[in-house]
């Protein structure tokens, strides 16, 4: 493990003049072989590192989030919040991150990224533990909502981090770094998941605390797991000292040095501005890329519905017992890997593999939500909404893929970033005017029916616009760019 700051030893400056090291004070890295410095494993012992800190933070971050996702709509009943309430302050909570997401980007990529993970990592640790020291109704919402915002800072970070410092250019490579990272997420999905619930059973606010103590663990291991090369500034001209050439950079994972404080508000205008005309360009004349991110916003607001009411439906059909309530939401995410490693290897064969995958999963997916709404047998009603949830994410990947085929590199993160506050504004507000319209969190009478009809529209409509390319013929459009080749869907 190394320290937590992105300078070590194999760093040090060996110019400056002073005593030589004793043997073995050295570090091993500094040691002279017949053939000069011997430094066989300092590469792969340092990707060893941050791999292994990547999986551990990630596994901790949904370890700390899915603590709660069987308890927090339960416990903010018992607090009084009426179903109007609970459905506002969730569509509150999509709003702030998709408001936020944008400008904590930003901050993310000025402040670095070793910073904002943590720093999520804080906010998360506070406005989780405020529910379990509160039972005000008032601190409820403000912890809810501060912890909304802290997860906004880390969005991207950790990640971005773990590809650069590890070097991995490789697809192969990128992809084993993703396969690890998804089974420490799943890991910590089903860990989470379960322990939140049976911390439920002794008391709903039990999760908060453990949750706030996780991420105040996240945050200290962060600080110390994601350290980083030196930055541009690091390395001096080479007609210049060592020893007389200030740092006039700062790297990518260490904060602003205090002399350029005052430029941090003109810089981050800049940004700001540079992803304002990067969306702008990206969008302009790519009706299909809008649509897309439009359609895909609609299926996160029709699976945002029913993960609203799920608990609070379920937990009386189940008798009260939270740990049936934990099994069920990780037996949908378990599920989805074997099936997701079939969905690949179907595309790998046909190429038009993936409208017929959206398709179906979605189709089925809403024929599931409208079964888990009306049949009365709560086993088969719980088996119908794990197939509701396996379905949204059988369609994701195919969505995520049309979307990035139509974006341009320079500004893949940024129109992703717009994509993402479609998806938060759109479900933020469709799940206020659900709040207005169900009088009751546990009824479904209403509310399911028609997220299932919302759901299937926007699935067809996603298929007929995620075409892999070479499936179907292009066809020339104009827009305000001129004219451009835009495959038909």
């Amino acid at each position: 493990m190394t320290s937590g700051t992105s300078r070590g030893p194999e760093h040090e400056d060996e110019s400056r003049p002073g005593p030589p090291r004793p043997a073995a004070d050295r570090d091993p890295a500094d040691r002279v072989g017949p053939a000069g410095p011997v430094r066989p494993s300092d590469p792969v012992s340092r990707a060893d590192r941050v791999r292994r800190g990547y999986l551990l933070v990630s596994g901790l971050d949904y370890f700390a989030d899915m603590l709660l996702t069987v308890t927090s709509v339960l416990l903010l009943q018992s607090l009084g919040m009426g179903s109007g309430a609970v459905f506002a302050l969730i569509a509150a909570v999509w709003i702030v991150e998709g408001v936020s997401e944008i400008p904590t980007g930003i901050l993310a990529d000025l402040l670095g990224r070793r910073a904002s993970v943590a720093i999520s990592f804080v906010l998360r640790a506070v406005g989780y533990s405020a529910l379990f020291f509160s039972g005000s109704v008032y601190v409820a919402a403000a912890g809810v909502l501060l912890s909304a915002l802290g997860g906004t800072f880390a969005s991207g970070a950790l990640e971005a981090w773990a590809v650069d410092e590890t070097g991995t250019k490789d697809p192969r490579g990128l992809d084993r770094l993703f396969a690890q990272g998804k089974i420490a997420e799943n890991a910590g999905l089903v860990l989470g998941t379960l322990t939140g619930a049976a911390l439920g059973t002794l008391d709903l606010a039990l999760p908060q605390i453990v949750a706030g103590l996780t991420c105040a663990l996240a945050a200290v291991l962060s600080l110390r797991l994601m350290t980083g090369r030196p930055g541009p500034g690091d390395h001096p001209a080479p007609d210049r000292s060592p020893a007389l050439e200030p740092d006039r950079s700062p790297a990518p994972d260490r904060p602003l040095a205090p002399g350029r404080r005052e430029a941090f508000a003109p810089r981050l205008r800049e940004s700001f501005g540079e992803v304002m005309t990067g969306t702008r360009l990206t969008l302009r004349g790519d009706k299909v890329l809008i649509a897309l991110i439009v359609a895909a916003a609609l299926l996160w607001l029709f699976r945002g519905i029913p993960g609203v009411q799920w608990t609070v439906v379920y937990e009386g059909l189940v008798g009260g017992n939270l740990l049936v309530l934990g099994a069920m939401r990780s037996v949908g995410s378990l599920l989805e890997i074997p099936l997701l490693g079939w969905t690949l290897s179907l595309q790998k064969r046909r190429a038009s593999a993936r409208r017929t995958i959206i398709v179906t999963a979605s189709t089925a997916g809403a024929l599931a939500l409208v079964c888990a709404a009306a049949v009365q047998e709560p086993a088969l009603s719980i088996v119908c909404y794990v197939c509701f949830t396996t379905a949204f994410g059988l369609c994701m990947p195919g969505v995520r893929a049309a979307m990035n085929e139509r974006i341009d590199s320079g500004h893949r993160a940024t129109v992703l970033s717009v994509a993402s506050l479609f998806n938060s504004l759109f479900t933020g507000g469709g799940l206020i005017l659900t709040g207005l319209a169900v009088g009751d969190l546990g009824s479904t009478a209403l509310a399911w029916p028609l997220a299932a009809t919302g759901f299937g529209i926007a699935g067809l409509w996603v298929a007929s616009l995620a075409v892999r390319p070479g499936t179907a013929p292009t066809t020339s459009t104009s827009g305000s760019t001129g004219p451009q080749e835009v495959r038909a869907p």
